[in-house]
């Protein structure tokens, strides 16, 4: 089975919103925000499909994931992606210069881009600012400038990262605030912690509030169906139906990798087995992941399990977590994060006799 399954379509219509809004779609030039649970396919879609879909409309795109390397600061992941990038530009025999005078008719003559700054002085003090750099290269290339920042919400960690969050606002303003500009800035972010991805849209503290934030589109009915499609293509004897996969892939939150974990381990049963074995391994394995997650609670204390239980409860607003009135309640609350899952029950997550996720036999 390919390991990637393109969504061109979808990518597409982003393409299009993006670079050419209607008026509905204005609020894109703000900023784009995406957020989503880990595994799901977020920077897959990036790298392989939307990115190649800006492209090909002729954008100009620098794309920096923040996970690529945990430990650097993300002020520094994005200056290296940004140096990158413009090196590739000065270079006229580069791949980028190449799109773009087949795309967009660009003339540049037989030489890269040049620029009134040194390249390797980004990011230091005495550097130019993002938005000087977004008005050269906009201003030469004659295109949008798309910056995308995968994990986001790491940019929030460090005080250079926070900076720079405003200094991409500055740039968007500085380029799409002018008059007949020849191009747009245009910012996105994508994260794994939707409430701090959210946050950083909302709250007036945040550079990039009032931009667009939206819920990744997940993969769904048609993802399951290559994927069985392509099973029947390569031999594999034990696939089970499509509602039945649809229902498992639902239970492990739509992420591809787990799903074909899922139907690797089917395959120790009988072609007859498929659907009734498939939920059992998915529930299995959504019952593991939920433990290592408890456990990573588990692991920082009684008063960690404590906030958990509250933030989960559905009938307590989760804000306030440490005002007083929470604080007593904390003190109450029983020892062990298990324990502290009953209070999950108004939302029916857990098994009121063992602390267990449902669906699941109690020991």
């Amino acid at each position: 089975m390919s390991p990637i399954y393109h969504r061109p379509d979808l990518a597409h219509d982003m393409a299009k919103q993006l670079l050419s809004p209607g008026v509905l779609d204005q609020g894109l030039r703000s900023g784009l925000f995406l957020s989503g649970l880990r595994r799901t396919g977020k920077s897959t879609f990036l790298r392989q499909d939307l990115i190649p879909a800006l492209e090909n409309a002729g954008a100009l795109v620098v794309y920096v994931d923040l996970w690529s390397d945990v430990s650097a600061d993300p002020s520094t992941l994005i200056h290296a992606a940004l140096r990158s990038a413009l090196k590739e530009l000065q270079s006229a025999s580069g791949t980028v210069l190449s799109r773009l005078k087949r795309i967009k008719s660009l003339d540049v003559g037989g030489a890269g881009f040049t620029f009134g700054f040194e390249i390797a002085d980004l990011g230091t003090a005495n550097s130019v600012t993002i938005a000087q750099v977004a008005q050269e290269v906009i201003g030469q290339a004659k295109t949008d400038l798309v910056f995308i920042v995968d994990e986001v919400q790491h940019m929030l960690t460090s005080d250079a990262g926070i900076a720079l969050m405003q200094a991409f606002k500055a740039a968007r303003d500085a380029v799409n605030l002018t008059p007949d500009t020849p191009g747009h800035f245009i910012f996105i972010g994508t994260g794994s912690h939707r409430a701090q991805v959210v946050g950083m849209t909302v709250q007036g503290k945040n550079a990039f509030e009032g931009a667009t934030s939206v819920d990744y589109p997940t993969l769904g009915e048609d993802y399951v169906e290559y994927v069985l499609q392509t099973l029947h293509q390569e031999g594999v004897k034990v696939i089970p139906s499509q509602p039945v996969a649809s229902h498992a892939f639902g239970l492990l939150g739509r992420r591809p990798e787990e799903l074909v974990r899922a139907l690797r381990t089917l395959q120790k049963y009988q072609p007859q087995e498929a659907d009734l074995y498939l939920p059992v391994i998915a529930a299995t394995l959504k019952e593991a992941a939920a433990d290592i997650e408890i456990k990573k609670i588990e692991e920082l204390g009684d008063l960690a399990c404590a906030v958990f239980g509250r933030v989960a409860n559905a009938e307590v607003e989760a804000s306030g977590l440490f005002s007083a009135s929470a604080l007593g309640a904390y003190s109450s609350m029983p020892h062990g994060c298990r324990e502290a899952g009953r209070l999950l029950l108004p939302r029916g997550l857990w098994c009121p006799t063992c602390c267990r996720w449902p669906g699941l036999s109690c020991p």
